[in-house]
């Protein structure tokens, strides 16, 4: 019998070995994307949204060049992070890689949809609706909005309940139902829901700071101070959290520590309105109504149609000795009184009655008069949402935007309202055309 060499079989070992390994690494080499890419899926479902952009990032290592999979995953990611910028782009070179145009196309209306261009994809909810696939959140998120904008409250209230059935850990439907329970004043379900939303994402500064104002409204001062402390420990500079603060000093009777936190912020931002509006009530509170006029007055001239801020500056006047000033602020006021209350009883309907156009011109109208004319605005958007054609509402934009130095804006409603008389003017004596490519769009520009 003829015995084999040591070293020849030490080495024929070693080739095997190293045969294996490199057949190895060429496999792991070849399914590396596919890899990175699954996990980048996963990474994406549980909405770790940074592992799964690396995880997309990795897929290049060893195959650079664009891929079909790894674009929409890209699209995906992007959408979810708000990007909406890098969607849009990304979108335009998807389809030149083999992307299905199914899935372009849903990744459109899911951009649409959570951007709030309701009105180009109305007609379309039914598709996300009944195919969320991993985007429920996002989809309920819009589709809430949009029921709110119409003022549907059953139908928003129904989403909710859904979202919250089909994702309980998820703390983002508590928080806006806690936002509407605040918004029609009833605190109680307001802080029941801001609690179970924190509990959810005790890191969440957005939600804490959402408690501590409604516990200060419900006057759980105790409780609402070290959420506003914890909250200004990382955003030292919000000075609606100073306010805040200060207004629960002021609410147990410590006038000094309530007027120094004012003025520390107003030293800040001296033209900031509620922090003016807070420091000068404060004044009058703890007596200075000298000091309170002159703060009172110069956010008075910013804000003159807020009824409220009027009478505290009345007041003021009042107790500097300065009646006379005083009396047209009080006649003002007194004006205010029956249009405020209607406007709640119109808000009510409104509830009942979401498509009603000129309930919402006549809220715009009062709240305009005698709130904000920036909260007057927003109403005046929302109804361009639901009719982006109604001239109305148009024509009232131009004048708040006007009134609020906003030259751009109103030159934007004013320009769409002269092609739209152009057009009707046309109607009367052409056959019907469609709109021209270049009419401006019925929302504010950016």
């Amino acid at each position: 019998m003829v015995s084999l060499d040591p070293t020849v079989s030490v080495r024929r070992r070693v080739t095997i070995r190293l045969a294996l390994i490199a057949a190895l690494i060429a496999f792991c080499i070849y399914f590396w994307r596919d890899f990175c890419l699954w996990r980048g899926t996963s990474a994406l479902r549980q909405r770790n949204l940074a592992s799964a952009a690396a995880w997309v990032e990795r897929s290049q290592w060893f195959h650079r060049g664009a891929d079909a999979q790894a674009s929409l995953l890209e699209i995906r990611i992007a959408r979810m992070q708000q990007q909406f910028h890098v969607v849009e782009k990304k979108l335009q070179l998807a389809g030149q890689l083999g992307v299905p145009k199914s899935e372009l196309q849903r990744e459109r209306l899911l951009a649409m949809a959570q951007t709030g261009q309701f009105t180009a994809m109305q007609a379309q909810w039914s598709d996300l609706l009944s195919d969320p696939r991993d985007d429920g959140p996002e989809i309920a998120r819009a589709y809430y909005t949009w029921t709110m904008l119409n003022h549907n409250l059953q139908l928003a209230n129904k989403t909710l309940d859904l979202w919250q059935k089909d994702y309980p850990r998820d703390p983002e439907p508590f928080e806006l139902r806690g936002r509407f329970h605040q918004s029609i004043s009833n605190w109680k379900e307001a802080e029941t829901n801001y609690r179970r939303a924190l509990e959810l994402a005790p890191e969440n500064d957005g939600y804490r700071f959402s408690l501590a104002n409604v516990l200060l409204e419900r006057l759980k001062t105790n409780e609402a101070v070290p959420l506003f402390e914890d909250y200004l420990k990382r955003h030292p500079d919000d000075l609606t959290a100073v306010r805040g603060l200060a207004q629960c000093a002021a609410a147990t009777g410590d006038l000094e520590k309530a007027i120094g936190l004012l003025r520390s912020a107003l030293e800040k931002d001296p033209d900031n309105f509620d922090v003016q509006k807070a420091y000068g009530e404060v004044l009058l509170a703890s007596g200075d109504a000298a000091s309170a006029v002159e703060v009172l007055e110069k956010a008075y001239r910013a804000v003159p149609e807020h009824a409220n801020l009027a009478y505290s500056l009345a007041r003021s006047l009042k107790a500097s000795g300065r009646s006379a000033e005083a009396e047209p602020l009080l006649v003002f006021v007194a004006d205010s009184r029956p249009q405020l209350d209607l406007l709640i009883d119109l808000e009510r309907q409104l509830r009942i009655q979401p498509g009603n156009l000129e309930l919402r011109m006549k809220i715009a109208a009062i709240v305009a008069k005698y709130v904000s004319r920036q909260d007057a605005i927003r109403w005046y958007q929302n109804l361009l949402q639901i009719s982006p054609d109604y001239s109305p509402a148009h024509q009232e934009l131009v004048e708040l935007y006007r009134q609020t130095g906003d030259e751009k804006r109103a030159e934007f409603h004013h320009r769409f309202l002269a092609q739209r008389s152009a057009t009707s003017q046309s109607a009367k004596t052409l056959s019907p055309i469609e709109d021209s490519p270049g009419r401006p769009q019925s929302i504010d520009p950016p």
